[in-house]
């Protein structure tokens, strides 16, 4: 009998030539291959790589410093297509899914999440040109939803993020959100942040985007490649929406295509600019791996560069944030590189005088919230849904600076 993975790839055939290059057999567990590319093979337009171009992404720019090695970054998504040309052979590793538990995430029915992971920590493969923020940082892919436009539930969201928790990673990086607030998510969040993970969140088109509108997450909002905001208002104009920290690329842009080895297609969106903001984070713990998650978010805001219409009154402190674009649009080069002279003051977020450390009473699985709260999500279960994938991963030699076993 074939294992899990092997039986849903052996279920379901090619579909033959399709614009934009042929799929490889994909997972039984998808009703229909992954969307086809909508650009020609061979060819990502040049215009549709801008930001790359943007964000300097080069071995003359930030990588003449770092590339990401030794942090992991979650992706709560759609899950991860690892067979993608735009991976490396142990870029992703193995990780579970929320939605049905017990099964993997080494699939990917939308695109979606292979999309964002390969924004993430994409490597330089010759695909066209396309190129990933951090090529050496390593993805744990867990998945959240199997269609974009379908976010499910914030407890599935809160199950997701202890996961991550557990498992190790150093940056969780949630592009799909929900419009539903609750308490099992905030505690989720609140346990994430007190194991110095940072979590970072597009903002939604909904009156309040979660788990971006929680705070302590890092907030993300979008740019066009003319430097204009993409609009991330609600829904019907009801509202202004969740304010964005900081913003990245996510106008129309090219993107590695889930399940075809040779296509890139065109995507746009605060879900695409939180990945890049992933990655630049990845970035800075792979050069500063003593930084707390709270400096990280200080540092990514005090050098990011600003709106024009709201400049920073002095070098290194960030303007007031704009509602869409926050402080401004990040910076990979100058988020690695400067060095901030108040870089070990108090997390302001959390009160004056309070410094965020890990403490004993909210390591993962033991959150001291999580019995004032309605008992929806099983810490024991999120535990043991994660447990595989710590152990893999260590086996591996993969997950850097767990505190998973703390």
């Amino acid at each position: 009998m074939l294992s899990g993975t092997a039986a849903a790839r052996a279920a379901q055939q090619p579909v033959g030539q399709i614009y934009g290059g042929a799929p490889v057999v994909g997972a039984g567990h998808c009703t229909a291959p992954p969307p086809a590319p909508d650009l020609p093979a061979g060819d990502a337009a040049p215009d549709l790589l801008w930001p790359q171009q943007k964000l300097g992404l080069s071995q003359a720019g930030v990588w003449y410093l770092n590339r990401g090695k030794d942090v992991t970054v979650a992706v709560v998504d759609t899950g991860v297509d690892p067979s993608n040309p735009a991976f490396g052979p142990e870029a992703v590793l193995p990780g579970p899914s929320v939605v049905d538990p017990g099964d993997t995430a080494d699939y990917d029915c939308s695109g979606h999440g292979t999309a964002v992971a390969a924004i993430i920590a994409g490597r330089q493969s010759g695909l066209f040109g396309f190129t990933g923020v951090a090529p050496e940082a390593q993805i744990l892919p867990i998945r959240q939803s199997y269609d974009p436009k379908t976010p499910g539930s914030s407890v599935k969201l809160a199950d997701a993020i202890r996961t991550a928790t557990a498992a190790g990673a150093r940056i969780i990086n949630i592009s799909i959100g929900v419009p539903d607030d609750s308490p099992q998510l905030r505690s989720a969040v609140q346990n994430a942040l007190a194991s110095d993970v940072l979590i970072v969140a597009a903002v939604g088109p909904w009156p309040k985007s979660y788990p971006a509108a929680i705070p302590g997450v890092l907030a993300v909002g979008a740019i066009n490649d003319d430097g204009s905001a993409v609009d991330s208002r609600p829904r019907g104009g009801n509202g202004a929406g969740t304010p964005a920290l900081v913003s990245a690329p996510g106008g129309r842009m090219a993107v590695p295509a889930a399940g075809y080895p040779d296509g890139l297609t065109a995507m746009q969106g605060t879900d695409l600019a939180a990945p890049f903001v992933s990655g630049v984070a990845a970035l800075v713990l792979s050069y500063r791996p003593t930084l707390h998650n709270w400096q990280v978010v200080q540092r990514l805001e005090a050098t990011a560069d600003p709106p024009v219409t709201n400049p920073s009154s002095a070098p290194g402190t960030p303007a007031s944030a704009d509602p869409v674009t926050g402080y401004g649009v990040v910076d990979p080069y100058r988020a690695v590189s400067e060095d901030l002279p108040d870089e070990r003051r108090p997390d302001p977020s959390i009160g004056p005088g309070v410094i965020v450390s890990p403490a004993a009473a909210a390591m993962p699985g033991h959150d001291a919230g999580a019995s004032r709260v309605a008992l929806g999500v099983s810490a024991a279960g999120v535990l043991a849904l994660a447990a595989p994938v710590a152990v893999a991963a260590a086996r591996r030699g993969r997950v850097k600076g767990s505190r998973a076993g703390v």
